[in-house]
């Protein structure tokens, strides 16, 4: 008979269900008793989680199930502080690969699984190529719905609603995914698809409304202090264990990338007539953002600094590249009615929304950062807490004096308010946190203080 070991002995989460299953045994397996340790992923960029599994398997569990990388692995998981609340968070994966066998001894293997969220093999096996009208996040809702039975919950508002397209042979997931490319805002602003942990449904949510959010720890900042106490003053606030800040700041990249200054031209396969234009990433993204209040009116602190020059000239006045794209094609324009083609877009500037999108991802990912945390904030099943979110992170600045007041200073470069875009919940018997990757488009203004 099974006793508790592994994880299920935490004195923080509770493994509810832990059970492997397959359609080629009526047979299920209950592992709850068997895992070391598990990590949990999700993405911003995914609609699906992955997720990789430790066990120790005693019973010939490998041999006896002939694990071949399609079993379904149920797992269910409860903070101990939700246990009366049953906010248990139950998710089905499916096994994909298994990643390593070992032995821990003459009679024990230790077990490494990857696993990968359900729909996301059932999307492998199904193929779409047919026809949709309307808006693009209406018809990723429709694909979602039809092919995978979830639903999509829509934060956002298209800047298109008039779209006709054919997905071109691709599965359900890489169809959407296509689709969202040409998800925008009217302003241009991309929109992230996504599952998220404690939520069955699926995220369609564009970038405006994530940077109008307020953080969900605006009064309980997680602040890297290690030598300080829990509480302050001016309240209390969240360790951060650790951080990495590297990899970042790779402005010639973006140069090259074509998003600080370039021109860019759009052929008009219908009339033959290009339209050309310059981007400016200061005047078309930066204080478009500012002015509309996204990352703080009086905020000049970017993620890009318009001062930079060469030859007196300022980087985003330069066309340090010229890129060529087919837009419009006029495939759908009939004598009674007339449908966008997948990159047509309006005269007179629509195409430039394609490059803000390109252009604000790009400065999105330009200063990241890693922090772990405490996983108790993220690990409840009543909601989404995590990617899509916002945090606010305070680091101390590294000057050793203080003012009168004796009071802290922060540092203004890598303190804000960032959008959680990637988080690994690691789950282990001696303790449990999440791994959050952040990013912003601004440094904070003079207005937070600790």
């Amino acid at each position: 008979m099974q006793t508790q070991s592994g994880v299920e002995g935490s004195t923080e989460y509770r493994i509810v269900e832990a059970a492997i299953s397959s359609d080629r045994t009526a047979d299920e397996v209950d592992v709850r008793f068997l895992i070391s340790d598990f990590q949990i992923y999700e993405s911003i960029f995914n609609p699906y989680l992955t997720a990789d599994i430790t066990f120790i398997d005693q019973e010939n569990i490998v041999q006896d199930l002939d694990l071949q990388g399609g079993e379904k692995l149920t797992l269910g998981i409860v903070h101990i502080e939700e246990v009366q609340n049953e906010n248990v968070i139950t998710k089905e994966f499916l096994i994909d690969e298994i990643s390593n066998v070992f032995k821990a001894d003459e009679r024990n293997e230790v077990v490494q699984l990857h696993a990968i969220e359900y729909h996301a093999f059932e999307s492998s096996v199904q193929n779409v190529n047919k026809s949709y009208v309307g808006s693009p996040s209406t018809m990723i809702k429709r694909i979602a719905k039809e092919f995978l039975n979830k639903d999509v919950l829509i934060d956002g508002i298209d800047g298109i609603n008039d779209m006709k397209l054919i997905v071109p042979n691709m599965h359900p997931i890489e169809a959407s995914l296509w689709i969202k490319g040409r998800t925008l805002t009217g302003d241009g602003l991309p929109f992230y698809y996504f599952s998220a942990l404690g939520v069955e449904n699926l995220v369609l949510k564009d970038l405006g409304t994530m940077l109008e959010q307020n953080p969900i720890n605006a009064n309980t900042p997680y602040v890297y202090a290690p030598s300080m106490n829990m509480s302050m003053s001016t309240g209390s606030f969240y360790n951060i264990l650790s951080f990495d800040y590297e990899g970042t700041e790779n402005l010639i990249g973006m140069i090259r990338e074509g998003i600080v200054g370039a021109q860019y031209q759009f052929h008009d396969t219908l009339t033959g007539i290009p339209e050309t234009m310059h981007f400016d990433v200061d005047a078309n993204v930066f204080r478009r953002l500012a002015n509309s209040n996204k990352i703080g009116v009086n905020n000049s602190k970017y993620n890009y600094a318009p001062e930079y020059k060469v030859k007196d000239k300022r980087l985003h006045d330069y066309d340090s590249k010229v890129i060529s794209q087919l837009a419009s094609s006029g495939a759908y324009q009939t004598s009674g009615t007339v449908f966008k083609s997948f990159q047509d877009e309006d005269v007179g500037g629509g195409q430039r929304k394609k490059i803000v999108s390109k252009a604000v991802q790009g400065f999105l990912g330009k200063s990241p950062i890693n922090i772990t945390v405490r996983g108790r904030d993220f690990i409840t099943g009543d909601g989404n807490y995590t990617i899509g979110k916002v945090i606010r992170i305070v680091f101390l600045d590294t000057n050793p004096i203080v003012d009168q007041a004796n009071s802290a200073k922060i540092d203004k470069k890598k303190s804000g308010d960032y959008i959680i875009m990637l988080a690994k919940h690691n789950f282990r018997l001696e303790k449990f946190d999440t791994t959050l990757t952040c990013a912003k488009i601004a440094s904070v203004g003079d207005e937070m203080e600790l």
